[in-house]
């Protein structure tokens, strides 16, 4: 944890919200604080404290904890943080998750009856991240499609080749000098690369824009099979995330994304 001597400024409300911005929730893929879930942020001077909530009493135990461990890592590192404590509340193992992520235990520490061990929850965090990044692609992939591209020049696309307004909203492909405007998909796009990061696939220039979730490029005739599972992919994140948004909403009278704690509409993690 950085020293709190060091830090000359002081901690606020806007700065503990901006370093918890890309805390997931793993199932929806899609940041807490934009979500609503933030209950709110309580700073005493070099001390924070982030409770948050979650749809329903019954939210998996393991999906909680992978959130609150990630609220509180990200608020440890701030400069001038002495302690960062995480509150879950209206859950039915709140007291337990609260306990054991401030005390920094894993959870196999404190559900050691659970059938998931800590190396197949960061497995669980793996896959919820690539089924974000085929969400995100598919939309980038449709968008090529009804832009004019065919399958072939798709997958000649490499990475130079490809360019985002994010403010705009719009993502550009260059093929053979030439540039094709892609609508409504440059908040889907940086996702798409960001996720692309986070699981550690290729990054250069010179490697294809379109790969599947284990770096594999597209192959000739495979464009088909890409969208069939994409498009599943993303149905199913879309259903859950109305689904959990509802009853949100639904449990805390109104509460949720529309109330949430940001700076702008759209994607931002």
């Amino acid at each position: 944890m950085p020293p709190t001597d060091a830090f000359q400024g002081e901690i606020t409300e806007a700065m503990i919200y901006e370093a918890i911005a890309d805390v997931l929730d793993p199932e929806l893929d899609e940041p807490l604080v934009t979500l609503g879930f933030i209950d709110h942020v309580q700073v005493d001077g070099s001390d924070v404290t982030v409770v948050f909530k979650l749809p329903t009493f019954w939210c998996a135990p393991n999906f909680a904890y992978l959130m609150a461990a990630d609220l509180r890592a990200r608020v440890r590192v701030l400069p001038g943080v002495r302690s960062a404590r995480v509150v879950l509340l209206d859950h039915c193992t709140e007291d337990e998750i609260t306990a054991g992520v401030n005390r920094g235990l894993s959870f196999a520490e404190v559900f050691p009856d659970e059938a998931l061990e800590d190396e197949e929850l960061e497995e669980l965090r793996r896959t919820f991240l690539r089924k974000g990044f085929l969400m995100r692609q598919d939309a980038l992939l449709r968008q090529m499609l009804k832009a004019g591209l065919d399958e072939a020049t798709i997958a000649t696309l490499r990475l130079a080749d490809f360019s985002i307004d994010e403010t705009a909203n719009v993502a550009f492909a260059t093929v053979q000098g030439k540039t094709v405007q892609l609508e409504g998909v440059g908040h889907s796009a940086v996702v798409y690369l960001r996720r692309r990061v986070s699981l550690g696939l290729s990054q250069g220039l010179d490697d294809p824009l379109i790969i599947d979730d284990q770096g594999q490029a597209l192959q000739r005739g495979g464009l088909t099979a890409f969208l069939r599972r994409s498009r599943s992919v993303r149905l199913s994140i879309m259903f859950n995330t109305s689904m959990c948004k509802s009853l949100f909403r639904t449990r805390y009278e109104g509460a949720g994304s529309s109330e949430a704690h940001r700076d702008r509409e759209g994607d931002n993690v």
